[in-house]
């Protein structure tokens, strides 16, 4: 065939094919268009290499771990196979769990056997320190986290180390390093100690402020807790640099400026820099002061319904013109939103709106009260309370699960649970319930120690050299119950007690108790020996919520034995007299805290009558009230507490000298023991004493800011007691008169006054108290001492 042919052919073809085309196209333009064809299936993944099935898995060098604990760590299986990537995140995931030092994982291909090689971690036996003084051995084991018996690993060590340089670097010393030494034991155990050199201190040698023009350097040095380091301040803890504390001071003076108007105060830097011989640091404030600002003026917007604007205004301690005070306003907010509580919106919020006025330098106060829902009390829970029996707590609560929402009754509640002295903290928080109505109180308690076995020796101002065995426990079985049994001797006396009360008697809100005594005690003041046995019984009951009654009924012995040389009045009291007495007690008590209170007054009354049997017959009224309140913006506590009684005998009975009124020592402080009241002065020394029917004594005090770290347990004093002493029978011959045995009494009711500092310390051994005290107002024939030492008594 010739080309020519070959290429008609093909033209035909060609064109043939043109026209099958046409018509088609011209059949697709007259019909919708065709489904697109779907897509291609995705080509099916790789399938990774399968490797050789493990027949076997050995496990060696574990000691203490089970090989089955090593397997239950990893994905490898028998019958299942082994691939280099399994291997791997085996191989991690053993060495994530930190009990192993060392890990292999090998495949014998040929007897497809897995071998897995451990090298264990060892166990710590003890963490201990070398070289430490500054820091405490306690404080250290606090910092670290590695413990005994916990797993060694270098890693835990090595953070462990930078927390104590941390530590020490908190407390002056930036020189201080720490090497870890191990020392290896039997049994895969080691010891860990670390080594620390502590190095010199690192002091504030200077404190700067810049740009301060309103308060002075010393000033604003005396507003935060930084010092500079002197020879005088051996008991600082603050004379060194602290980050920390910085960030402390820099609050402590932007509080400072705000609290005196300067609202727009900012501490632009605080910067440390440490001398070129590394011993101390240069610290430099740099201040904004900014203009002072007045209050402007104080509106309230309540939403609450019960509680309207003019209601809440006099709650609100602000007054157009003041100088602006940041402390006052979260005071008035936290007032206002008391009381809200106390109308059951426990979830009630109060918002300031403040409003600059730059150009008048005055600030407006909006207070806007958002009342949220009425809430009801759903759950009580409490918490920590491992030993005290729930029921103990919950009988101090003035709330019951139903009851409306009341912040007061709250707050009562928590300082009577509190008073019970069994825990070192209370707290009590609402969260919200199951409904919005609905809100839960969550008590938080921490245990103290309640019981006390003590065998002790000291010494007072009063008994000299004291001895005593005792057992007290306020709490126990955790039922509020209270018991103490003491054996004591001391120079001048001697004395036997046990005695158990029942706080709530039948589960009743009825207290009950017991007391069993016996006391012997040489009254050197008063020239004779007293020798006392005696048991009492007691109830008490509430009358409202801050008010109680007790009723008790005594009797007991008494044996007077007058020493050589005593006055006429002490010879005739001696002998053995009987006493029967019942007698009642009402108290009132609105304190804020039983323990240290800031606010509040407490009041007590009570009457004895003896003569129900015995051979004394007398009514003895003695009473008490004491009013606490803070004082120049709650820095120092002021009180007033002024005491009195008056015993009187009936039937011709002349009050003997053991049922007479003895003030002086802690009572009257200024004064000896029995130091004031009426007195034999024909009687040389000390003695001579022959007390009074009557007693009036107050005690101003001021307790003073503390001045030391609270950790010192150290708090001072300034106290002024005045009163009199007195009023014997008037058959009792007063001077001029003088008798047969020259007996020269002298009783005048003049006034005394003392004034001076006291200082109380929580001491390891309990509470003392020192009284410095200098009597300015007193009688001739009154006893003054100047330094007074008592024990278990507080400010």
């Amino acid at each position: 065939m010739s080309r020519i042919t070959l290429f008609a052919g093909v033209l035909r073809a060609a064109t043939a094919m043109a026209l099958v085309l046409g018509a088609a196209d011209s059949v697709a333009a007259a019909k919708p268009a065709a489904k697109p064809p779907a897509p291609a299936a995705p080509a099916a993944p790789v399938q990774p290499a399968v490797g050789p099935t493990i027949q076997h898995i050995i496990i060696t060098g574990t000691q203490r771990i089970e090989p089955a604990t090593v397997l239950s760590y990893i994905a490898l299986r028998e019958g299942e196979p082994f691939t280099p990537l399994g291997g791997d995140i085996a191989l991690k995931a053993l060495y994530g769990t930190g009990l192993f030092a060392d890990v292999k994982i090998n495949f014998d291909v040929a007897k497809s056997t897995v071998t897995i090689a451990v090298v264990e971690n060892p166990i710590i036996n003890q963490v201990d320190f070398e070289g430490n003084d500054k820091v405490s051995q306690k404080d250290l084991e606090k910092e670290v986290q590695l413990k005994p018996r916990m797993v060694f690993t270098r890693s835990k060590v090595q953070a462990d180390v930078q927390r104590i340089i941390e530590l020490y670097r908190r407390n002056g010393k930036f020189a201080a390093s720490v090497d870890p030494q191990i020392i290896q034991r039997p049994q895969n155990r080691v010891d860990l100690i670390f080594a620390i050199a502590e190095g010199p201190s690192t002091g504030v040698s200077r404190i700067n402020f810049i740009g301060n023009h309103v308060y002075s350097d010393s000033v604003l040095k005396g507003t935060i807790a930084t010092e500079e380091s002197d020879w005088y301040r051996f008991l600082a803890t603050n004379d060194n640099y602290d980050p920390d504390r910085l960030t402390f001071d820099r609050e402590q003076l932007r509080r400072y400026y705000i609290s005196h108007g300067y609202a727009d105060f900012n501490v632009v830097s605080a910067v440390a820099e440490l001398t070129a011989d590394r011993r101390n640091f240069y610290i430099t404030f740099t201040v904004s002061e900014g203009d002072k600002y007045n209050f402007g003026k104080i509106q309230i917007d309540s939403s609450i319904k019960e509680l309207t604007a003019a209601e809440l205004r006099p709650l609100v301690k602000i007054n157009d013109g003041d100088v602006y005070n940041a402390d006052l306003v979260q005071k008035a907010i936290d007032a206002l939103t008391n009381a809200a509580g106390t109308k059951g919106y426990a979830f009630a919020e109060v918002h300031p709106r403040i409003k600059r006025n730059r150009d008048t330098h005055t600030i407006d106060v909006v207070m806007k009260i958002d009342q949220g829902p009425r809430v009801y009390i759903e759950k009580i829970n409490i918490l920590g309370n491992t030993r005290t029996l729930d029921k103990v707590i919950r009988r101090e609560f003035r709330l019951v699960e139903g009851d409306a929402f009341n912040r007061v009754l709250v707050d009562r509640s928590r300082t009577r649970i509190r008073g019970l002295g069994f825990f070192k903290d209370v707290s009590v928080k609402p969260t919200p319930g199951s409904q919005p109505d609905r809100t839960n109180l969550t008590v938080t308690v921490q245990e103290q120690s309640t019981g006390e076995l003590s065998l002790g020796a000291g010494y007072s101002s009063t008994s000299s050299f004291v001895g005593e065995f005792s057992y007290t426990e306020r709490n126990l079985f955790g039922r509020g119950q209270f018991l103490r049994a003491s054996i004591s001797a001391s120079t001048i006396s001697k004395e036997f007690q046990l005695s158990f009360t029942e706080p709530y008697f039948l589960d009743r809100a009825i207290s009950g108790g017991i007391d069993l005594y016996k006391i012997v005690t040489d009254y050197d003041q008063a020239d004779y020996q007293g020798d006392t046995t005696g048991a009492s019984i007691r109830f008490g009951f509430p009358t409202s919520e801050y008010g109680s009654v007790g009723l008790r009924y005594t009797y007991k012995i008494d044996d007077v034995t007058p020493f050589p040389g005593a006055p006429l009045q002490v010879q005739l009291a001696g002998g053995r007299s009987t006493t029967s007495e019942v007698g009642f007690s009402f108290g009132y008590n609105t304190l804020d805290d039983p323990i240290k209170p800031t606010r509040g007054w407490v009041f007590s009354v009570g009457q004895d009558f003896a003569g129900l049997g015995g051979s004394l017959k007398y009514l003895r009224t003695q009473g008490n009230v004491a009013y606490y309140h803070p004082l120049f913006g709650d820095s120092m506590i002021g009180s007033l507490n002024f005491e009195s009684g008056f015993i009187t005998g009936y039937d011709g009975q002349i009050i003997p000298i053991q049922e007479r009124f003895f003030k002086g020592g802690d009572s009257f402080r200024g004064f000896a023991q029995a130091g004031v009241g009426p007195r034999d002065t024909a009687v040389k020394g000390d003695t001579g004493a022959v007390g009074g029917n009557f007693y009036a004594i107050g005690h101003a005090q001021l307790r003073l800011p503390e001045w030391l770290p609270p950790d010192y347990g150290v708090n001072l004093a300034l106290f002024s007691d005045f009163g009199t002493v007195g009023k014997l029978d008037s058959v009792v011959p007063l001077c001029p008169v003088q008798t047969a045995s020259s007996s020269c009494i002298r009783d005048n009711l003049a006034m005394r006054a003392s004034a001076g500092l006291a200082v109380a310390w929580k001491s390891p051994f309990g509470p003392i108290t020192i009284d410095f005290g200098i009597p300015f107002l007193k009688t001739s024939y009154d006893r003054s001492q100047l330094i007074y030492f008592s024990a278990g008594t507080g400010l």
